[in-house]
């Protein structure tokens, strides 16, 4: 799990410095941080951070090798890439009103909690695995 974690996020974080080149991070920040539904929120997110949302999304399909040595099933690593991206972008709001809070830069929150909401996103696969064995 650390693996496909550490993957998505140097996926992301890549596709983040190539959306900072299109869009500026503070309007990346302050559209990530702004309230509505789950949906509007992944919209906003995808039309802004199309680089992020794609190669997380990618790298989350990947087949990677496990530990038995064999790729996990497609429908796992659809649902793996589902969850983080729902991690990513309720994360990213977490991360914008928790720097706000703390006076931090929101940029930097809103990358912290899409990392920290990807982690927790991939917490109910790590428990359905050691479940699984």
């Amino acid at each position: 799990m650390a693996g496909l974690w550490l993957a998505c996020m140097a996926a992301m974080a890549a596709g983040l410095l190539v959306d900072t080149w299109r869009t500026p991070a503070a309007l990346l920040a302050s559209e990530c941080g702004a309230p509505g539904t789950l949906t509007q929120m992944a919209w906003r997110h995808a039309s802004l951070m199309p680089a992020s949302t794609a190669a997380m999304a990618l790298a989350a399909l990947m087949p990677w090798r496990g530990t038995h040595g064999r790729a996990a099933p497609w429908a796992a690593r659809l649902l793996c890439a589902a969850l983080m991206a729902i991690g990513m972008v309720l994360g990213a709001r977490l991360g914008v009103q928790t720097a706000q809070t703390l006076g931090a830069a929101p940029f930097g929150g809103m990358a912290l909690g899409m990392a920290a909401g990807m982690a927790a996103a991939l917490l109910p696969l790590g428990a359905l695995s050691a479940w699984r064995r």
